[in-house]
C-alpha cells in the first residue's frame, strides 16, 4: 500500500534528528519505508496505512496513539475532529499536540468578554532561549515561533498570538510551548465518565513523581525536576497541584468536552514549563468585562502554576517527553492491553508530520491547492478552512449586549447577535426644546441606528429614554463587531441632528471612543494559518 504523502509513521520514541516543518513528498516516502514495522501476525494492520483508513484500522487496533509535530492550532484541532468523526465508535483514542501561542475560547464564548484582543494583536516578546539555543535533535514538534500569524505590527522580536474557537464548550486558555494538549476520544456510553482521563492523566504524573530527577536532570527545583508536592482532579474535573513546601492548590489542567452520538471527546491542557505564564492573566483579562451583559459560557478564573519550570527548551522537551510517555503508559494499560501487550510503532502508536501551505490571508474561501490537506483529506481541510474563518471565531458568538457606562457626559450601548452589529445607541446632553426651559436638569438627546436586515427580536436600544429626541429607522450597513473601521465614524454617520442635538463628530469624547476602540478593536491579522 503506497502512504499517503502527508503521513510519517513513527515510532513514540522521539528522532536523532529535528524535523523540519515543511517535508517534501520524496523524503516522506523514503522515511516511511525506513521506519516499516513487519509483524508475522495477519490480524495487524498495515503499518503504512493512510489515515483515510481511520474507521477500519481503529476497528481492527481497538486502542491507537497519535503525536502530532505540528504547532498549528488550527491543523491540530482538524486532525483532532477528524479522529473523532472517522474512528471506529468502538475504539480508543490518545492524542498529544503543542500548539504555538495562542488564545482558545470555548465553543459558545464571548471572545470580546473573555480575551483582552487588543492585547493579543501586540504578540508576545520572543523568549530568548528560543533565539541563542539551537533546537534540541529531536524535538518533536515545530518551533513555536515559525509559521504563525502575520499580524501588522509583528517584527523579529514579537511572537504573534492565534486567536481560535474550538468544537468543544468549556472555558478559555492559553497555549504556548510550554503546554501539553492530550485528547482521549472513547465510546459515548453510560460509563464514560468525565473524571476518568483526568484520573489517567494524575496517575502518569504521580509515576514521574515517585521516579524522581534523572540524574542528567539540570533543573533547579527544589526536590528534583517536577516542583509539585501532591496533585489531583478537583470537584471542576481540572488538575491542581500543590507546590513542594506549599499550600496552595494550583491549576495545572483544564478540560472541555464534546459528545456526539456515539463518541466522547475530552481533551484538556497541561501547563507543564510555560515560559510565558506571567502573561497569561493579562491577556485573558478582557476590558469589557463588567460592560457586556453576554449568554453563553463565562469561563472561571483559577490561580494557575507550572508543573515544572526550565528557561531552557531542550530541557523543556526532555520534560514534555516524560509527561507524554507517562500518561501514554497508563492510557495502555486501560485499553491497549498493559504489559501484556507491547505498543507497535507505526501500527497503534503513530507520529504525523504534516504542515500545510499558507492561505494568502484570513478572508481567503480555500486554501492553497498545492497543499497536502485538499489533496489528500478534504475533510481536515474544510475543518481548517472552518476554524480560521471570521465567520466562525467571531460570528458563532451569542447575543450579548454592551454599556459603555458615562464616559464624560456621554454613553453608548450597543446590541449584537452572532457577531454583527444590531443596534447601537448614543446618549449625550442637548440643548433644551422650545417648551423645555432646561431648569429642570439634563435634556438628553438618544440617536439609535439599527443595522438593516434584523429581526424584531433585536430592535432595543439597550437604554432607558429620559427626556430626548430619537430619530427612528436610521439604518446603517451590516457592522461585524470584528472588523469596526472607526468607533467615532460610525457614532456620528451620516448625522443630520435634529436642532436640540449638540452631537457630532467632535463632541463625542476621545475618552469613550478608546473604551470602544479598547474592547472592540479590528480584528486586522493577515492569517498565515496553514502553516
Amino acid at each position: 500500500m503506497r502512504p499517503a504523502p502527508w503521513l510519517l509513521l513513527t515510532s513514540s520514541n522521539r528522532l536523532t534528528s529535528s524535523r523540519p516543518t515543511k517535508l517534501s513528498q520524496a523524503w516522506l516516502l523514503r522515511a516511511v519505508q525506513r521506519r516499516r514495522v513487519h509483524s508475522g501476525a495477519k490480524a495487524d494492520p498495515d503499518p503504512t496505512w493512510d489515515l483515510k483508513e481511520l474507521s477500519r484500522i481503529s476497528q481492527e487496533t481497538g486502542a491507537l496513539i497519535f503525536h502530532l509535530t505540528s504547532d498549528n492550532p488550527f491543523l491540530n484541532l482538524s486532525i483532532e475532529h477528524f479522529l473523532l468523526t472517522k474512528s471506529h465508535p468502538d475504539s480508543r483514542i490518545l492524542l498529544f499536540y503543542t500548539n504555538r501561542p495562542c488564545v482558545v475560547v470555548g465553543r459558545n464564548q464571548n471572545p470580546w468578554l473573555e480575551v483582552d484582543l487588543k492585547r493579543l494583536q501586540e504578540g508576545l516578546p520572543i523568549e530568548q532561549q528560543s533565539v541563542d539555543a539551537p533546537k534540541r535533535a529531536g524535538q518533536q514538534y515545530s518551533s513555536a515561533t515559525e509559521s504563525r500569524l502575520n499580524h501588522s505590527n509583528a517584527s523579529p522580536e514579537i511572537v504573534p498570538i492565534d486567536l481560535v474557537r474550538r468544537r468543544s464548550g468549556g472555558g478559555t486558555v492559553f497555549h504556548d510551548s510550554g503546554n501539553l494538549n492530550y485528547s482521549v476520544i472513547v465510546p459515548n456510553t453510560k460509563a464514560f465518565k468525565r473524571s476518568t482521563h483526568a484520573e489517567m492523566v494524575v496517575r502518569g504524573l504521580e509515576s514521574l513523581a515517585r521516579a524522581g530527577p534523572r540524574p542528567s536532570s539540570s533543573s533547579a527545583i527544589p526536590g528534583g525536576r517536577y516542583g509539585f508536592s501532591s496533585v489531583r482532579v478537583n470537584e471542576r474535573n481540572d488538575i491542581v497541584m500543590q507546590q513542594a513546601g506549599g499550600a496552595e492548590w494550583l491549576k495545572v489542567s483544564g478540560s472541555a468536552y464534546k459528545l456526539t452520538r456515539g463518541r466522547a471527546l475530552h481533551h484538556g491542557t497541561l501547563l507543564y514549563s510555560s515560559p510565558y505564564m506571567d502573561k497569561i492573566s493579562e491577556l485573558l483579562r478582557s476590558p469589557g468585562r463588567g460592560l457586556i451583559s453576554a449568554k453563553g459560557v463565562e469561563s472561571v478564573r483559577s490561580k494557575v502554576g507550572n508543573l515544572a519550570w526550565t528557561p531552557d527548551p531542550r530541557e523543556r522537551a526532555v520534560i514534555r517527553a516524560e509527561i507524554t510517555e507517562a500518561i501514554t503508559r497508563e492510557f495502555w494499560k486501560m485499553y491497549g492491553g498493559g504489559d501484556n501487550k507491547a505498543r507497535k510503532p507505526g501500527v497503534d502508536e503513530i507520529t504525523i508530520a504534516a504542515s500545510c501551505p499558507a492561505s494568502s490571508s484570513s478572508s481567503s474561501s480555500s486554501l492553497s491547492p498545492e497543499g497536502w490537506c485538499n489533496e489528500n483529506n478534504p475533510a481536515i481541510a474544510s475543518g481548517m478552512q472552518e476554524l480560521t474563518s471570521a465567520s466562525w471565531v467571531f460570528e458563532q458568538t451569542p447575543r450579548f449586549e454592551f454599556a459603555s457606562g458615562m464616559v464624560e457626559n456621554h454613553e453608548v450601548g450597543l446590541s449584537a447577535n452572532r457577531g454583527v452589529l444590531k443596534s447601537l445607541t448614543l446618549r449625550s446632553p442637548g440643548a433644551p426644546g422650545p417648551d423645555q426651559s432646561g431648569d429642570g436638569g439634563t435634556v438628553w438627546t438618544t440617536r439609535t441606528f439599527r443595522c438593516e436586515g434584523q429581526d424584531q427580536e433585536s430592535k432595543v436600544t439597550g437604554i432607558e429614554k429620559r427626556m430626548h429626541e430619537v430619530q427612528e429607522g436610521e439604518a446603517v450597513d451590516e457592522v461585524k463587531m470584528h472588523d469596526v473601521k472607526g468607533w467615532r465614524d460610525l457614532l456620528t454617520k451620516d448625522e443630520e441632528p435634529p436642532a436640540t442635538t449638540t452631537t457630532s463628530a467632535n463632541s463625542v469624547p476621545n475618552a469613550l471612543v478608546q473604551r470602544l476602540e479598547a474592547i472592540f478593536p479590528r480584528f486586522q491579522s493577515k492569517s498565515k494559518s496553514g502553516r
